[in-house]
């Protein structure tokens, strides 16, 4: 398979313009390699022209999207050298090839859409730089034949109208972009036992357990993108963690970076339960126990090593978790920015569920989005109108059934609604009395 190789701080000090200088250390810069090794000089050359072209770099798009993009594009040359496929002789057959191909990777139809619309820049792309193969038309009528036939398309974003590829290979798939996926206790449940029958680990132990098990409390209790949980560190859990012994003392975990948005750059803070607390702590113990000399402070760390795992690594280990687990297709639709709007959802339904003790107003969704923007760092409500709704639903839902479990810690809900699942498997006669009584006390050793 070819390969993407990143240059983490090249001196491309003379494409930069004034304004990006102070961005140069960050910079990064994607090649890509084929399967021998040697430079994918047609791959190569379309990254330069979707980067800005050979004069100019890092202004739009930043070189942090470039670099995206070609982990993005190295899929499908993956795919090509896989069936030793040529790149004059693509067609549409190939693109209906590489859907199936995607498919199987288990991934969301979003994905799929925006991996073959990289394919079809691509492609678009070599028909300029080989005009004499006839690889692709938007022509309704083309004089010629082509390899593969794309229409483009419009789309509105503010008052600027902007186009986009697209294939008759894509149709039938669903794309939704505006709603926020929020996971729910029962799967959040089944999420947490992935690892315990996932393909991925073969041989499992306690340390890639309790690894999962803090990479979830983290982004469920902080509400931070995979980048951000990424740069959490142990010291930071640890100073959160004072005073456990205290029933009266307030936890808070201080100085967690923004990495996109309005406040990019910026810190926040969000105040944790203490159950929440020992989940990571147990991890972080056993990472200091098993190798007591590291220089980091990450959390995450290689089993064998102890290196710092790098945040794209998180950021596609859950999925492979995942899809290896027998929850693959329940799970589809999850990924790690579930946490994020489940963090949301449940914190706007606590605000919501506190002032309406004090009695109805007619602002109290807005004082509620309001809250949680103090939080979460949102540029503005209208984000976060979308999660009102589900924080409504999600109180309505718990005064019908006559609880109110997301009032408690995660980890003491989790369990409760585990047991609750055993106890009406047990009934239904699904599982014998034995395995009843073995998952529970199981599940409460856990507390």
């Amino acid at each position: 398979m070819s390969t993407v190789e990143i240059a983490r701080q090249p001196d491309l000090s003379f494409l930069i313009t004034s304004k990006r200088k102070n961005e140069i250390d960050v910079c990064s810069l994607p090649l890509i390699l084929k399967q021998d090794g040697k430079f994918d000089w047609d791959a190569n050359s379309y990254l330069t022209n979707y980067g800005g072209g050979p004069k100019i770099f890092n202004i739009k798009p930043l070189a942090t999207t470039v670099e995206k993009k070609a982990y993005n594009l190295n899929l499908f040359c993956t795919f090509l050298e896989g069936y030793q496929i040529e790149l004059s002789e693509i067609n549409d057959s190939i693109l209906y090839r590489y859907v199936e191909y995607l498919k199987e990777r288990r991934i969301t139809d979003a994905t799929i859409i925006s991996h073959v619309r990289t394919a079809l820049g691509y492609i678009a792309h070599l028909t300029q730089m080989h005009p004499a193969w006839n690889l692709s038309t938007n022509e309704e009528k083309p004089v010629h034949k082509y390899g593969v036939h794309y229409t483009t398309k419009t789309y509105k974003s503010g008052r600027i109208n902007k186009d986009y590829l697209y294939h008759r290979c894509l149709d039938g798939l669903i794309h939704i972009t505006t709603e926020a996926e929020f996971i729910h206790d029962h799967e959040y449940i089944k999420w947490l036992d992935a690892i315990n029958c996932s393909t991925y680990h073969p041989t499992l132990n306690n340390f890639l357990v309790t690894r999962w098990q803090a990479l979830a409390t983290l982004l469920e209790i902080t509400g931070s993108r995979i980048s951000e949980a990424h740069q959490i560190t142990r010291t930071m859990i640890k100073k959160a963690s004072k005073s456990m012994m205290s029933s009266s003392a307030t936890h808070i975990i201080r100085n967690i970076a923004i990495r996109k948005g309005k406040y990019k750059g910026k810190v926040r803070q969000v105040q944790v339960a203490k159950e929440d607390l020992q989940i990571i702590l147990c991890h972080i113990n056993m990472v200091e126990k098993k190798f007591p000399n590291t220089k980091h402070d990450a959390i995450f760390v290689d089993v064998n090593t102890g290196a710092q795992l790098k945040s794209s690594y998180l950021k596609n280990y859950a999925k492979k978790v995942i899809n290896g687990s027998p929850y693959s297709i329940d799970l589809r639709h999850v990924t790690n920015h579930s946490f994020r709007h489940r963090f949301i959802t449940l914190y706007v339904a606590k605000a919501i569920r506190k002032m309406s003790k004090y009695g109805s107003f007619s602002n109290i969704l807005t004082v509620a989005e309001n809250a949680c923007r103090k939080i979460t760092m949102h540029a503005s409500n209208s984000t976060l109108s979308h999660y009102v709704h589900l924080a409504t639903d999600l109180n309505y839902h718990e005064e019908f059934e006559g609880r109110e479990l997301s009032s408690v810690s995660t980890q003491f809900r989790i369990r409760l609604r585990k047991m609750m699942k055993i106890s009406e498997q047990y009934r239904l006669k699904e599982i014998s009395e034995s395995e009843a009584l073995n998952s529970i006390i199981s599940t409460l050793d856990e507390f």
